[in-house]
């Protein structure tokens, strides 16, 4: 494990991580670090990325890449998509194929936001719902799924949610994204020669930056949004306190429907450098302490 340290009027905080990324990092050295764990989706499991922090501490550089990115700059999401597609063409030569459905939401004022409509006025009211009565697998009914084939038109329908999602200025962010936005890339194996077939999801998080309204000075709209984004990860927050209550015989039910199940999940943490942040990156570590501390369970693949 490594070590991070913050200290602030002589007092030192300690947190254990599993890996830590100094500022010099480079993206591409952040996606190895994760890269099995993407791939692994082609083998049946379901995997859940997501990042967490402050407003303006690089999350959705971190998924994304910066506006117009190059390609050393792309992050997560761009290069898992290019990892899933050449190591699917890897794996035709051991008699496997695939077929990919992806679909981009955002969740903005407590509500859901297809990013793949053409026109955002289009979207309809979207809500997430048991597959059925007798499952815990949610879903979004009418929420747009697009089959693609190459990663380059996978990249194509990510230019398109980045056009439609609710990004504004803020006292604490040049351009903050005012939504939590999920990508999804479901993934669906067969080998006919051997009879296997897998299906797993890929889920790539951008959570909003939490605000401290002293801070922020929202007003208005963005007042209305950064309520709607702290309230939100308050209750992530409840989620990962009940999952990390070691002591199965006396913890709470977790506040969440669905939040089970056998998928591998990774949270990076972003810290912003600047004292004055000191604050709310002390609570960053400490939220992702609680997440180093979850038990959720031995992760296992849908294969058949």
């Amino acid at each position: 494990s490594h070590i991070g340290r913050e200290r602030k009027e002589d007092v030192t905080y300690d947190f254990h991580f599993d890996r830590v990324f100094p500022p010099s990092s480079s993206q591409e050295s952040v996606f190895e670090e994760i890269a099995l764990l993407v791939q692994s989706a082609l083998d049946g499991y379901h995997v859940c990325i997501f990042a967490y922090g402050q407003t303006g501490s690089g999350k959705t550089y971190t998924m994304e890449g910066p506006e117009d990115a190059a390609p050393e700059t792309a992050g997560v999401i761009p290069r898992a998509v290019r990892r899933i597609f050449e190591t699917s063409r890897e794996m035709e030569a051991k008699g496997w194929q695939y077929q990919f459905t992806a679909n981009f939401l955002e969740i903005y004022n407590e509500s859901l936001r297809d990013l793949l409509v053409l026109r955002p006025e289009q979207n309809g009211d979207l809500e997430i719902r048991r597959v059925s009565q007798f499952t815990e697998e949610l879903h979004v009914p009418n929420l747009s799924c697009v089959s693609v084939s190459s990663e380059e038109e996978v990249q194509r329908l990510l230019l398109t949610a980045k056009a439609h999602r609710s990004v504004a200025r803020t006292n604490l962010n040049e351009r903050s994204s005012r939504s939590h936005s999920l990508f999804q890339l479901r993934v669906e194996g067969r080998n006919a020669k051997r009879g296997l077939h897998t299906s797993s999801v890929l889920s790539l998080v951008d959570l909003a930056g939490s605000e401290r309204l002293d801070r922020s000075l929202s007003t208005g709209e963005r007042l209305k949004e950064t309520q709607a984004i702290n309230t939100s990860l308050s209750t992530l927050g409840l989620v990962i306190n009940a999952l990390s209550n070691k002591v199965a015989a006396t913890a709470p039910r977790a506040p969440w429907r669905g939040g089970g199940g056998s998928a591998p999940r990774l949270m990076f943490v972003n810290i912003s450098p600047l004292e004055e942040n000191f604050g709310e990156s002390l609570n960053s570590l400490r939220f992702a302490r609680k997440v180093n501390e979850c038990v959720i369970g031995q992760a296992s693949s849908n294969r058949k």
